[in-house]
């Protein structure tokens, strides 16, 4: 992991532009060609007890490095009690941060479709390399310059003995879990890469109509809710008829009746964007840029339902 030369002669830390599950995320200068690109530094000392779940973060994304609409991965480096990944940066920032310069914290369903569309191709090419992501939401995708859509963090990403392989940990953030998720350590629930379907459309409803089901209430309660509660839609008014037929092949309570990613790209809602280009992402991030402009103190700010989250 270490390197003879000093990271400071290689990198240059700037302004810092996100939060992981481990460590903070900057945006970073490499130093001999002037690339930008993100740092992602995590403090041993601080993190000391997730040392092997760094480590094993850091293999994931060596391993993942050359996948389609994942965040790709340079290097990593030691500097002193901390670690340095490095990896590309998206100047467009997140999904989240795109819906804050939204109307109503909402994208567009035609910004939404492309989006899913792109991160199906990665989710394919992920459960197809036996990795559950476990933590897919708005926050941990990210949107490159020309619109590249990325699916970033992997701080709890799972890797499986096996395609068919399932987990029975409890990780990944409340409002986007799946149903088996929810329930628990303890149980004789289990998962597999299903439960990142049910994610996907939590993400698609969170794209849709601001945020994800159960929000404004803690954490624990929705954990207890999820299993409980009906799946998620649309109503008429939110979605066009395709898109309302896709989401219950992603929200379903049975993990076996969820479609793969695979079987998700082949769907009415996802070919209709077939000659949508990425670059229509741009207008995404003109409008996020102007929203900056106008709101230099609030860019920071969390949305509402994530300042609750941060409480937990």
């Amino acid at each position: 992991m270490s390197q003879p030369l000093s990271v400071h002669t290689l990198y240059k830390r700037l302004e810092r532009v996100g939060q992981g599950a481990y460590g903070s995320v900057f945006k970073g200068l490499e130093l001999a060609t002037g690339n930008v690109v993100a740092l992602k530094i995590i403090d041993l000392d601080t993190e000391s007890d997730d040392v092997l779940d760094i480590q094993r973060e850091v293999a994931l994304l060596t391993r993942l490095r050359d996948g389609p609409n994942i965040t790709k991965y340079y290097g990593c480096h030691l500097d002193g009690p901390r670690v340095w990944i490095v990896m590309d940066f998206a100047s467009g920032g997140s999904v989240l941060d795109l819906m804050k310069a939204s109307p109503d914290n909402a994208l567009e369903e035609k910004y939404a479709a492309v989006i899913t569309r792109e991160v199906l191709v990665g989710l394919n090419y992920l459960h197809k390399s036996a990795v559950i992501h476990r933590d897919l939401k708005a926050a941990n995708i990210l949107i490159t310059a020309a619109g590249k859509v990325m699916i970033c963090d992997f701080g709890v990403s799972a890797l499986l003995a096996t395609t068919s392989s399932k987990r029975n940990t409890l990780v990944g953030t409340p409002f986007w879990m799946a149903p088996e998720v929810a329930q628990g350590i303890g149980s004789t629930s289990s998962y597999d890469t299903k439960a990142d379907i049910w994610s996907t459309g939590i993400f698609i409803y969170e794209m849709i109509t601001g945020g994800p089901p159960h929000m404004g209430i803690s954490g624990e309660r929705a954990l207890q809710l999820i299993p409980r509660s009906k799946p998620p839609r649309l109503s008429e008014a939110q979605a066009s008829k395709d898109l309302r037929d896709f989401l219950p092949f992603c929200l379903t309570e049975s993990p076996l009746d969820r479609l793969t990613a695979e079987d998700l790209l082949k769907t009415k809602w996802i070919k209709s964007t077939i000659r949508t280009p990425v670059a229509i992402l741009k207008d995404l991030m003109l409008r996020y840029d102007a929203w900056r402009k106008a709101n230099k103190d609030d860019d920071e700010s969390p949305l509402s339902w994530e300042a609750d989250e941060a409480r937990q």
